[in-house]
């Protein structure tokens, strides 16, 4: 129970992370050198927590994962015929499209 607990904390974390990342991203051509690289470590973190997810995930997904981060194996995911395409297309939809011009799971 607690381990769940701290899975879904972490998964909160991640996703947060994931919203700065992208909009960091959709504004990058405007940003100035400083801001860059002053982003750059807060980038490569989210990276990192992403894949580290991703390990956790596979507990959840009882899979291990052939992605390196947790939102390319959401994406593809959803392109799959079993049990795992339903909450991926519920997160895609949800969490990740929105947030990303273009959408985040593509396909």
């Amino acid at each position: 129970m607690i381990a769940a607990l701290w899975f879904i904390l972490y998964a909160y974390v991640v996703w947060f992370a994931f919203l700065a990342v992208m909009a960091l991203k959709a504004s990058w051509h405007r940003l100035s050198l400083p801001v860059k690289i002053l982003a750059s470590p807060g980038v490569l973190s989210a990276l990192l927590a992403d894949i580290v997810l991703n390990v956790f995930a596979s507990v959840l997904f009882l899979d291990l994962p052939r992605q390196w981060t947790f939102s390319q194996r959401i994406g593809s995911y959803k392109k799959r015929n079993d049990w795992r395409s339903a909450p991926s297309w519920w997160i895609c939809e949800n969490l990740l499209d929105p947030f990303e011009i273009g959408g985040h799971c593509k396909g």
